[in-house]
């Protein structure tokens, strides 16, 4: 075909084709190269919680579909590593997962943040791995079980409020520390549950009263009879702007008594809007990593994949790997002063 095309367009065109032809080839020959690699392997998806939370859904939706986006299709199997508030998880492929592009993290938001204020057991960094993506942007809620005296962030200022959580470096223990330090609430924590799941459990048998730190999307799609049937408070929202579904929830920020409060909510809440992000570790072979980031973006606005999303009631707003990128390393980059002062509120007991 390019023969019948320059064929008769003297030595320029000829020049020209010369330099195209190499080009193509070498587009072709990574391309292969990359579905050679994967063709007929497993690829692992590890999950820092445990199963049926949200994040849990999330990544198993995500491997029914990104699997025949990938070159060379390999089969993506799930792996919950729950522990620490995904600090086991993301440890695990730091430091000891292969580096080749088969193993792949969902992993929680505050990751960053735990590797910005030097949280014990952290072992990784984020800035050296890549994310592929992530699925959504929709906003931290925080809410209280319908029986509790606490119905509004105010009362949460005046009254205590039993939350569950999860490890000492999860954003549920770190979030309701940072806000009792700076805002003046009175957050009790329960740590110790292994993920979303036992701590819905929770507040239904009353061993807790709230949650700190599911997202929106997360109520919506783990619990919307609980939302049907008004057994939520909605107190507070995460963020810098409300969400079109949320205009009569406060946002978080709002409370902030001086602007230098504002910016450590802000440190916060930048790496909560990225709500649940997917990473690769270090050293993965660059045209692997872009073939995964390609294959996710994909995904996300493959057609069957949004439609299973919509019957699962998972919302899906996406944000590409390199806008995560940026704004995960913007977090930890963050000016000394500020995350000096976020990370004494979020060691406050």
């Amino acid at each position: 075909m390019l023969r019948s095309v320059f064929g008769s367009c003297g030595p320029t065109a000829t020049l020209l084709l010369v330099a195209i032809v190499p080009g193509i080839a070498s587009i072709a020959s990574r391309a292969d190269t990359v579905s050679d690699f994967y063709r007929g392997r497993n690829l692992n998806f590890i999950v820092t919680t445990s199963a049926g939370g949200d994040y849990d859904r999330r990544a198993r939706l995500v491997a029914r579909h990104m699997e025949r986006q990938i070159p060379g299709q390999p089969k993506i199997v799930v792996q919950n590593m729950p522990g620490g508030g995904g600090i086991r998880g993301i440890n695990y492929i730091y430091r000891i997962a292969p580096r080749d592009g088969t193993v792949v993290g969902s992993i929680e938001q505050l990751a960053p943040l735990a590797q910005a204020f030097e949280e014990k057991g952290v072992e990784y960094d984020l800035l050296k791995g890549t994310y592929i993506g992530n699925t959504t942007n929709s906003p931290i809620v925080l809410a209280s079980w319908h029986t509790s005296n606490v119905k509004t962030f105010e009362d949460a200022m005046r009254t205590e409020l039993v939350l569950a959580a999860s490890g000492a470096g999860s954003a549920n223990t770190q979030v309701p520390r940072m806000l009792n330090a700076l805002l003046g609430t009175k957050f009790k924590i329960v740590s110790g549950y292994p993920g979303g799941n036992e701590m819905y459990l929770a507040m239904e048998s009353g061993e807790v009263a709230g949650r700190a730190t599911q997202n929106w999307a997360g109520w919506k799609s783990q619990r919307p009879d609980w939302l049907r049937d008004r057994k939520l408070n909605l107190l507070a929202q995460a963020g810098n702007r409300k969400h079109p579904e949320l205009l009569e929830v406060p946002l978080l920020r709002d409370y902030a008594k001086t602007p230098e409060d504002r910016q450590v909510l802000d440190i916060y809440f930048d790496t909560m809007e990225i709500a649940r992000p997917f990473w690769i570790g270090p050293e993965v072979p660059v045209d692997r990593a872009a073939a995964l980031r390609r294959a996710f973006d994909a995904t996300m606005a493959d057609p069957e994949f949004l439609a299973e999303a919509a019957r699962m009631i998972i919302d899906i707003e996406p944000t590409p790997g390199e806008e995560v990128q940026r704004v995960i390393a913007r977090v930890i980059n963050a000016p000394d002063p500020i995350m000096r002062r976020a990370r004494s509120f979020a060691n406050a007991q």
